[in-house]
């Protein structure tokens, strides 16, 4: 095995693939004594290319070679949907704390069994959901906490993006149930739908339709979903699709009886309307002002708030603190998802076996 240096605190990443850049860029914008120390991918050459391109000392293909290493603290699962929960339960069972790309699973009873290995082992899991650490995204927060807005009326969420055939014919798991157990709700809808969730309050799934194995003939998963939730009485409208020709635009709308703000989760997040009460358009004002872009150390939609997260995250392992990101909310967008599938009439179990 390379030398590596003696941090207390060595992270693995196990999956190399579009969205490892950003942890590798989280951990390494930790004050020491944090250092990345794998690269693990089921292509040994992308392995071993990752790890070059970032200065890693070891990689491997094999997961279960890095999870036995006794000196790795954590991992970042950055791997396709249908691993994500098999290898967090190896991983927790080894006793390294977990960080996880969304979803958590693709079923509650897996995700479920994670909650409690987790808390059975003294272990952080934390399920990636960047944008709760926007900076904009905890100002409207805290401005529906504190009742700037009045009383929610309604939401509106949507999200749309472009994706090209090769996307999904050059994968062996996306577009696919058995891999990714969906695709426009549980990969680009996740975080939209993760952020209407925080602000409102948990959701419930009212009505929902959905087009599948229509947009590509090598997709079988959805490309397309519309829905209508509530949380609580307020009824919360939601939308995506991968068939648009632009290639991505979010928007969340929130209406209440005192005023209404419309924002994004694009990079650089956009306060594009706040309207209502002076308090509403002060606050609105001292956002605008601190509003600043970052440059992603990945794709560019993807933001910076990876960064964020992983302090949160790096700071519950070292200090036992709860984080923003909870186990919790990880397991709640895994029931809603399934909700919304079953809901369209999209029977993920069924679909898999077929």
């Amino acid at each position: 095995m390379p030398q590596r240096s003696h941090a207390p605190f060595l992270h693995a990443i196990v999956g190399c693939g579009r969205v490892a850049p950003n942890h590798v860029d989280g951990f390494r914008a930790l004050a020491e004594p944090w250092e990345v120390g794998w690269a693990c991918d089921r292509e040994p050459a992308r392995a071993r290319e990752f790890a070059a391109e970032h200065g890693i000392a070891a990689a491997t293909a094999s997961a279960a070679e890095v999870f036995a290493d006794p000196a790795v603290t954590s991992v970042s699962l950055t791997v396709d949907h249908a691993q994500h929960a098999p290898l967090a339960e190896q991983a927790l069972t080894a006793g390294k704390h977990v960080l996880v790309e969304k979803p958590l699973a693709l079923s509650v009873v897996d995700g479920e069994r994670l909650v409690r290995l987790a808390a059975d082992r003294g272990r952080v899991l934390s399920v990636v959901s960047q944008h709760l650490y926007d900076p904009l995204v905890r100002a409207v927060h805290r401005w529906v906490k504190d009742g700037v807005l009045g009383r929610l009326l309604h939401c509106r969420v949507s999200l749309e993006s472009s994706r090209e055939e090769p996307y999904y014919a050059d994968s062996y798991w996306r577009g696919t149930w058995a891999g990714e157990g969906g695709s426009a709700v549980i990969n680009q809808g996740y975080h939209c739908l993760d952020v209407a969730r925080t602000l409102c309050g948990e959701l419930r799934v009212v009505a929902s339709v959905a087009r599948c194995g229509e947009l590509f003939a090598t997709m079988e998963t959805e490309d397309t979903l519309s829905a209508l939730l509530a949380a609580g009485e307020v009824p919360v409208a939601f939308s995506v699709t991968v068939g648009s020709t632009v290639t991505w635009r979010s928007r969340i709308e929130l209406i209440g009886s005192a005023g209404t703000v419309e924002f994004d989760i694009d990079h650089p997040a956009s306060l594009h309307r706040a309207t209502g009460s002076a308090e509403l358009e002060r606050l609105a004002a001292v956002e605008r002002a601190r509003a600043a872009e970052e440059e992603p150390p990945g794709i560019d939609y993807y933001g910076v708030s990876h960064r964020r997260q992983i302090a949160d995250f790096a700071q519950s392992v070292q200090r036992g603190e709860p984080m923003t990101a909870s186990t919790g909310n990880g397991l709640r967008m895994a029931a809603l998802i399934t909700d919304l599938y079953a809901a369209a009439g999209l029977d993920r179990a069924q679909r898999r076996e077929a």
